[in-house]
C-alpha cells in the first residue's frame, strides 16, 4: 500500500487535486471526504441509491480511488461495520485491490443524520479496512457524507454511461473491462479501464484536438501507465492518437498502444476508447 499511497500523491501534484492540507470543514456540497492513512480524501463524484430490498449504497470516486457504502438499512441511524456485518465499507484504488472493512480485524461505523430523496444524504464515517489475508490495511478517519445525491450508480461516466467504451490487449490478453470511467479535473483528461484485477489509466489535457501523441509516464502531458496489483508499470514508449474530441460536450475518442519499462515490460496493444466524462 505504500508503493500506492506514493504514486497517489504524485498524481495529486500532477493533477492540481486537492492536497492534505485542505480543510475537512470545506463548504463542499456535496461531499464525501475523510482522512485516509493521514492524508486528505476526496470525491469528485458521489451518488446513493435506494435498492428494491431496502439497503442504501454510496460511492464517491475521484480519479483513481473509489469510496463504496453499502448499508443494511436506509434510515437515519449507526450502522456497524466489521466481520459479520450486514453493512460494509470497500476502498478501491486504481480498480485493483480491495480494501474491506469486513475482513480480518475490519471495523468501524457509519452514522447517518439524514436520508432524503431531495436533500440527499448525510452523515459521517470512520473505519479500519483490510485486503483479502489481512495483507495491508487502510483506515479512514474524520469522515464526512454531505447531501450526497441519489442517482444513477457511478462507474461508468454517470453524464452518459452507454456511450463509454474502453478496450486494450495486455501480452495478447484482452482486458474485459467492467468499469470505466473519465474525470476532468485540474485541466487534465483521466480515462481508466479496469477488470478489477488490473487498470490501463490514459492522462492527456482537457483541451485535446484530433492527432496523435507520444505516450509516457506519470507527469507528461500525455501519459499512460497499467496497474497490476502492487505493481504500478508506466509507460516508455507508445502512442495515442485521438480520433474525435469535443471539450464542450465533454467527449474523447481515440486508440492507444505502449510498453510499460521493467521489471514486467508489460506490451498493450489494440487499446480503443470512447468516453463521456
Amino acid at each position: 500500500m505504500k508503493l500506492y499511497i506514493k504514486f497517489l500523491l504524485i498524481l495529486t501534484a500532477v493533477f492540481s487535486f486537492s492536497s492534505c492540507s485542505e480543510n475537512l470543514e470545506d463548504d463542499n456540497t456535496p461531499a464525501i471526504q475523510a482522512v485516509r492513512n493521514g492524508e486528505f480524501f476526496k470525491s469528485d463524484q458521489m451518488s446513493a441509491t435506494l435498492n428494491a430490498d431496502g439497503t442504501l449504497s454510496l460511492v464517491g470516486q475521484n480519479p483513481m480511488e473509489t469510496l463504496e457504502f453499502n448499508l443494511e438499512d436506509d434510515g437515519i441511524g449507526v450502522y456497524i461495520l466489521g466481520v459479520g456485518s450486514p453493512s460494509e465499507a470497500i476502498y478501491t484504488y486504481a480498480g485493483a485491490e480491495q480494501f474491506s472493512s469486513n475482513v480480518g480485524n475490519g471495523n468501524g461505523e457509519v452514522r447517518l443524520t439524514s436520508v432524503n430523496t431531495q436533500s440527499g444524504v448525510t452523515g459521517t464515517f470512520s473505519f479500519v479496512s483490510y485486503l483479502a489475508n489481512n495483507a495491508d490495511s487502510l483506515y479512514m478517519r474524520r469522515g464526512v457524507i454531505y447531501q450526497v445525491p441519489f442517482g444513477a450508480s457511478l462507474g461508468t461516466d454517470t453524464g452518459n454511461p452507454t456511450s463509454n467504451s474502453f478496450n486494450a490487449n495486455i501480452d495478447g490478453s484482452s482486458l474485459n473491462p467492467t468499469s470505466i470511467n473519465g474525470v476532468a479535473n485540474g485541466g487534465i483528461v483521466l480515462i481508466t479501464g479496469s477488470n478489477g484485477n488490473g487498470s490501463i489509466v490514459l492522462t492527456m489535457p482537457d483541451v485535446v484536438t484530433p492527432g496523435t501523441y507520444t505516450l509516457s509516464g506519470t507527469g507528461a502531458t500525455y501519459s499512460a501507465l497499467y496497474v497490476l496489483g502492487s505493481n504500478i508499470a508506466q509507460a516508455v514508449s507508445g502512442t495515442l492518437t485521438v480520433t474525435a474530441a469535443d471539450a464542450a460536450a465533454n467527449t474523447v475518442t481515440g486508440t492507444f498502444s505502449f510498453m510499460t519499462g521493467p521489471p514486467n515490460n508489460f506490451d498493450v496493444t489494440d487499446g480503443s476508447f470512447s468516453i463521456s466524462y
